[in-house]
């Protein structure tokens, strides 16, 4: 059976496509409508939480190695903290988004 993803890829751009391009696209998407996401918005909201408390802990790492004078091994850990929270904001709006984050699209 043919997926939506698979008609935009034989179909080319959208905007291109003519009236009956976009029925059959329209139809297609009621037949076979695509997979829901890997993640509700519920659960990438926990995923996110998640994330930003993992980032809290280890900015507290960085800054107690800072204050033990360890500046290369702050840095990493505060490199960490910022990956975290990069990862909780892209979390906040949904799986699609976060996927997309995740791979670097």
């Amino acid at each position: 059976m043919l997926t939506l993803d698979q008609f935009r890829d034989r179909h080319g751009d959208p905007i291109q496509w003519c009236a009956a391009e976009y029925d059959s696209y329209t139809v297609l998407g009621d037949i076979a409508p695509p997979p829901p996401p890997l993640y509700s918005y519920a659960e990438m909201q926990t995923i996110a939480a998640d994330h930003e408390q993992s980032s809290v802990c280890q900015q507290a790492v960085a800054d107690r190695l800072t204050a033990e004078g360890h500046p290369v091994a702050a840095g990493i850990w505060y490199r960490g903290a910022q990956a975290s929270r990069e990862y909780a904001a892209a979390a906040r709006y949904g799986y699609p988004h976060y996927e997309a984050f995740v791979n670097g699209w």
